[in-house]
């Protein structure tokens, strides 16, 4: 029940943390926003998850990562309910910080819990949590698609943050209570995140974040805007940017398991993901769908390379691990803010051919990262 319990979290996780970008059709007229609002939005969310990963990977490892967990479910819960009772873009903007700070609290514990029920093997647990990430994504993309349609979007964004307090729920009943707290070492935290191979990763995974971020967050509207296609069959195409996943990052973290080749998985992933938003930026759905697909396919594979790959790199205690995972998720997520801004900018400037084009340019720059990864990278003694 522990590994099912983590499974169910992580998915009510990933419905808030997609729900903005399927639901904004609705919004966006609402609140006056346009595409710069949802822009600003989906900023405001990763400024949030990213700047707190790495408060959230210290607490993680000084109470435990269950108690890390149920505080950043009911902050994010609290949250989503505020941001369906507002009425300003402002106050939403402010509020999905404060949700993805609390959303913060959750990735970096559910990896090492699951890890350690899953007998240490890195890969495998890193690719049940990306997969069930997926299921949650296809939910918050198509499913809440859907239902803003049929209950408008301020019960589905209140619906959303009442699914993350059940989940908090199943969680206090079915995860084993922490162990004795840890003392925290200063100078092995100092030492962890002076580590150049995992600031690699972490600038690495920009890459596959970002053409997940930009798919969901924009292209449901982009596709209603530009191609006229109804909110149900833009969000159906857009959700098979998680969809893949579900598939792809188990397989991602057997490949890794099997053959630990680090900077060949992840820049595989680069070259993806810059084909993908060329993809997307063709004025047909026959080339964007493709687009959308192998950007969630290596969805999949890059994110779960880079989060087993960095508790394997964790060179102290197992309490450790939740800070390894954290700083490279704060790195990535952190740095995640900027893409949305720059493409809402970019589309309003010049149109969104340009838009994707530029995201396109963005991600094969961060190739550069990628090849100072190391080759391959030594199973951890647990």
């Amino acid at each position: 029940m522990a590994i099912a319990s983590i499974i169910l979290v992580t998915i009510v996780y990933s419905v808030s943390w997609f729900n903005i970008g399927s639901l904004y059709y609705l919004m966006g007229p609402d609140l006056q926003g346009g595409v710069s609002g949802l822009g600003t939005l989906t900023s405001a969310f990763f400024v949030g998850i990213g700047l707190l990963q790495i408060p959230g990977g210290i607490l993680a490892a000084r109470w435990g990562p269950r108690r890390v967990l149920l505080t950043g479910l009911l902050v994010a819960f609290v949250a989503e309910l505020c941001v369906s009772f507002s009425s300003r873009l402002i106050d939403i903007e402010i509020l999905r910080f404060v949700t993805g700070a609390g959303l913060a609290f959750v990735f970096a514990p559910s990896i090492v819990i699951i890890t350690r029920v899953r007998g240490g093997r890195s890969g495998s647990g890193a690719g049940i949590v990306q997969s069930s990430f997926g299921v949650g994504g296809l939910l918050g993309l198509f499913g809440w698609t859907l239902l803003g349609s049929v209950a408008g979007w301020r019960v589905s964004v209140a619906l959303s943050g009442i699914l993350l307090l059940l989940g908090g729920i199943v969680l206090a009943l079915f995860i084993p209570k922490d162990e004795q707290r840890f003392n925290l070492s200063l100078e092995k935290f100092a030492n962890l995140l002076k580590e150049k191979n995992l600031i690699m990763i972490g600038l690495s995974l920009l890459s596959p974040n970002m053409g997940n971020i930009l798919v969901f967050s924009f292209m449901p509207y982009y596709l209603e805007k530009s191609f006229g296609e109804a909110a149900a069959i833009a969000g159906l195409i857009a959700s098979a940017v998680v969809v893949v996943p579900i598939f792809s990052a188990h397989l991602g973290g057997m490949l890794y398991d099997k053959t630990r080749r680090l900077r060949l998985l992840m820049t595989a992933t680069g070259f993806a993901i810059s084909t993908s938003l060329v993809l997307c930026a063709a004025p047909s759905i026959l080339f964007i769908t493709p687009g959308v697909l192998l950007a969630g396919f290596m969805f999949g594979i890059g994110p779960t390379t880079g989060i087993a790959a960095a508790k394997d790199l964790n060179a102290f205690e197992k309490e450790y691990d939740s800070l390894a995972v954290a700083w490279i998720n704060a790195i990535s997520l952190a740095c995640s803010f900027w893409p949305p801004l720059v493409f809402s900018y970019l589309a309003n400037s010049f149109g969104y051919f340009q838009a994707w084009l530029g995201g396109a340019a963005i991600s094969l720059s961060l190739l550069i990262p990628m090849l100072l990864l190391p080759k391959k990278v030594s199973p951890r003694l647990q």
